[in-house]
């Protein structure tokens, strides 16, 4: 059982005027729902700890921490239905299920509960995809497993998982994003993204994208999300990984006509996207990110600025350097999942 501990963060920086707690039309013409539940989960590389970020009013967050499996964290997934937070955990190469999570954020007399599954499979987890109880880890490549990337895919029960196949792919992998039985890929160390078509149907063994692409104007890529609802693409740019000031963000908005425009191998151009870089945006390392389709705010774990951090900014259309809504300091941010009832 893990202690739950709360903290309350009230700061002048946070203005929220499309997150959802009131009725409003944004600029792109999107309802914003009267009142919501809105939870963004963090993990982190460094602390031990998990990080649940409450969206509870206009000036208020309320951050919530358990401890973590392992110090070194990665990627992260809420389950609404079981209640439960899924994590992979680097420590000791193990997926992770955290029980009881609003439950007990919201009867302060209850405790997390952490079930740990020591998978033994994959060495250098970097993120988890998830579709109903299907989990998928993606594996960079290290020393370890012969400079091997590989996806594995997880049948999930209760607090355990079973190992249902194992794909091997021929470029480092890093973020990954599951829509239906679309698997979308990052291309680590280029600026490329992988798309997999019919991703559950493959058979184990080496596999290949039905289509890779590149994002012009992108340095190195690590984070993604995509919107199906909005259908936009959100691609992070951490540019050099030794500098903590390099980074950006990019939206491309139609997605499906312009990736289906964009032969394999081709690139997705400057002019049909928008992109956020520059001083006054904090984006140094932005290593994954998130999305609201309700609000059309867009969340980062920034990993290099200030030794960790989650930034959000309003959606764009347009290049330029915005300061982040939000800006707070989550020591050794490695991955976010956004949760909105």
């Amino acid at each position: 059982m893990k202690a739950l501990t709360k903290t309350i963060l009230r700061t002048t920086l946070i203005a929220l005027p499309t997150l959802g707690f009131y009725s409003c039309d944004n600029d792109e013409g999107m309802d914003v729902p009267e009142k919501e539940i809105a939870s963004l989960f963090v993990s982190s590389n460094t602390s031990g700890e998990i990080s649940i970020m409450d969206f509870t009013s206009m000036d208020d967050i309320s951050t919530n921490t358990v401890a973590s499996a392992g110090t070194d964290a990665d990627g992260i997934h809420y389950d609404p239905q079981n209640d439960e937070i899924i994590q992979l955990v680097r420590s000791d190469n193990s997926l992770n299920v955290y029980s009881n999570i609003m439950t007990s954020m919201m009867d302060n007399s209850l405790s997390i509960s952490l079930g740990i599954n020591a998978s033994g499979d994959f060495v250098s987890g970097r993120e988890i995809a998830v579709k109903d109880d299907m989990v998928i880890v993606a594996e960079s490549p290290v020393e370890a497993n012969g400079n091997q990337s590989s996806l594995y895919v997880y049948q999930k029960s209760g607090d355990t998982f079973s190992l249902q196949n194992t794909y091997m792919v021929d470029f480092a992998l890093w973020g990954i994003h599951i829509e239906g039985n679309t698997l979308y890929a990052i291309v680590d160390k280029t600026s490329d993204l992988a798309v997999f078509n019919n991703f559950f149907s493959n058979t184990n063994g080496m596999v290949s994208p039905d289509k890779q692409v590149t994002i012009e104007g992108l340095v190195r890529t690590h984070g993604l999300t995509y919107s199906m609802e909005d259908d936009l693409m959100v691609l992070t740019d951490i540019g050099d990984a030794s500098s903590d000031s390099d980074g950006g963000l990019v939206i491309i908005p139609e997605f499906t006509s312009t990736l289906n425009a964009t032969a394999d191998g081709g690139t997705i151009s400057l002019a049909d996207q928008a992109r956020i870089e520059g001083s006054n945006t904090m984006l140094g390392n932005p290593v994954d990110v998130a999305y609201s389709e309700d609000s059309q705010m867009v969340f980062v774990a920034e990993r290099a600025n200030g030794g960790g951090r989650v930034l959000v900014y309003e959606y764009f259309s347009s290049n330029g350097n915005p300061s982040p809504k939000i800006n707070q300091e989550v020591a050794g941010a490695s991955a976010v999942y956004y949760y909105e009832d």
